[in-house]
């Protein structure tokens, strides 16, 4: 009698390859998206310093060089594209950890029901005597259960502390922004 089911095993592997390949991935997207996100924002700010160049060759008298000396130390536009990004760049992460997570999630399920299956097949073969061990050892894939999903609740609290803690401090900089126009004009 086996109570390894080779067939099974082998599902599993073939579940956890196509795990890690999901993964990367998604891993690999994400960098692709940030390196656009980065991409786009550099040729951005490059354009806007050739501009601004541009507009330096361009003055002729004292009062359009102070006009556009004033038009370069409003950093609103810089503040609101800084805040954008990092915008951008916190909700790329979010969703990122959340795909993994219900990746792995989703995984560490299906791993549980069958180790939860071999546990049966143990106990309804193990000889006379062994309960107590048997029952150990349900005991601590219970515990193990129980561990996985306090650690996903903390992990989800943390990202939600996070996110809101990114939120509060991007709506200050937006109102310091703001309250900077106020001044300026």
């Amino acid at each position: 009698m086996s109570f390894f089911n080779s067939e099974k095993l082998q599902d599993a592997q073939k579940a956890n390859l196509d795990l890690l390949q999901q993964i990367s991935g998604k891993i690999f997207s994400s960098v692709e998206q940030l390196s656009q996100l980065q991409f786009k924002t550099l040729q951005a700010s490059t354009e806007e310093q050739f501009d601004g160049l541009r507009k330096l060759l361009s003055v002729r008298d004292p009062q359009g060089f102070a006009e556009l000396q004033a038009s370069f130390t409003q950093p609103n536009v810089q503040v609101e594209r800084l805040v954008d990004f990092n915008r951008q760049v916190q909700a790329l992460i979010v969703d990122t950890h959340s795909e993994i997570a219900k990746l792995t999630s989703r995984q560490f399920e299906a791993g549980t029901q069958q180790v939860q299956e071999f546990v049966e097949v143990i106990s309804k073969n193990a000889p006379a005597g062994s309960e107590p061990v048997v029952s150990g050892f349900k005991s601590s894939l219970a515990n193990a259960g129980a561990v996985f999903e306090s650690a996903q609740k903390a992990v989800k609290q943390a990202a939600d502390v996070a996110q809101s803690n990114f939120d509060a401090a991007t709506a200050a900089v937006g109102k310091t922004a703001a309250g900077g126009k106020a001044d300026s004009k």
